[in-house]
């Protein structure tokens, strides 16, 4: 318990980001923080004619804001303890997008570019940028309707969804968390990696 430090923020704020860096540093005192993993995402759905400035905004502020400025305020401190690794948790979707979901690919595809310019930027540091591209994962986030329904077909219409989702993966199934999980924890270690973008899909995207 006593390595272990909860920080409570909402990412898509200006000025969260850096403050929940320099608590983590402050937390890590002498053991140094020489890891960070950007998950926190949001999805709106929203086919042409129907995306809202709110909605690509708060896309942005989440998904590709947040982590770019976590990484530059972790930078520096990362530069004087001789190294360290990030890592972006992004989508298929940056780099094969789908109807409805115009914003979300293009910030997890603006986040994908940033994560290739900052490996090369800190790679000279020894700090190491890599992102996971998961297919769809079951989570909550998944299980919503797609579209607008009465609430009392919503259950139904979720169902659909996930058997349709399902059937994009080769493998037959929908990710677990600790598919991404282990993608993530390979990345944070593997030393001679960096600029790399992590296929984590069941074969979604050589499908």
């Amino acid at each position: 318990p006593d390595a272990v430090a909860m920080v409570v923020s909402d990412l898509s704020k200006p000025g969260e980001p850096e403050r929940v860096v320099e608590e983590a540093i402050q937390a890590a005192g002498a053991r140094r923080l020489s890891s960070i993993v950007s998950c926190a995402g949001v999805v709106r759905y929203g086919g042409v004619g129907e995306i809202t400035r709110e909605d690509l905004q708060a896309q942005l502020d989440l998904n590709l804001v947040a982590p770019l400025m976590i990484a530059q305020a972790a930078a520096p401190h990362m530069r004087e303890a001789g190294g360290g690794s990030i890592v972006h948790v992004a989508s298929t979707l940056g780099v094969r997008s789908a109807p409805g979901t115009a914003a979300y690919a293009a910030s997890k595809a603006a986040l994908l570019s940033v994560t290739r310019t900052l490996a090369l930027e800190l790679a000279p540091d020894k700090v190491r940028v890599n992102a996971v591209l998961p297919g769809v994962v079951d989570t909550d986030m998944v299980r919503v309707p797609r579209v607008e329904v009465a609430p009392e077909d919503a259950p139904a219409l979720i169902e659909q969804q996930l058997d349709e989702l399902r059937q994009l993966h080769p493998l037959g199934r929908l990710g677990e968390p600790a598919d991404v999980a282990a993608a993530v924890c390979y990345l944070l270690d593997a030393a001679w990696v960096t600029g790399a973008s992590l296929e984590v899909d069941g074969g979604l995207l050589a499908g």
